[in-house]
């Protein structure tokens, strides 16, 4: 699976992974590709101090029912200062539109 990791601080602040989705639906019916799509996010969630180490079975599936063909997710963290809080926020892009997906 090929993900994107958006590190251009320029343009965004580098705490996002970004997936086709086609790379993301080959995770559907292939271990090794669900795991790779798995290790990515634990490595964004890890960088960061999330306390989520990947996304599971259950969560991958309602991003891919929010997915339309030639869409994308957009997988960020999110960093709150008081109190330090870190979590994840998912997107969909389907006709450059951006919907955030509930988890």
């Amino acid at each position: 699976m090929k993900i994107e990791f958006l590190v251009n601080t320029e343009i965004n602040d580098g705490h996002q992974i970004f997936i086709q989705e086609a790379e993301f639906r080959k995770a559907k019916n292939n271990e090794d590709e669900f795991n790779s799509f798995a290790f990515a996010t634990n490595c964004l969630f890890a960088f960061y101090g999330c306390p989520d180490d990947f996304i599971r079975p259950v969560e991958y599936e309602k991003i891919l029912s929010a997915l339309e063909k030639g869409g994308a997710v957009i997988i960020t963290i999110v960093e709150e200062r008081y109190p330090r809080n870190v979590y994840p926020e998912v997107f969909v892009s389907n006709n450059n539109k951006l919907k955030k997906v509930q988890l």
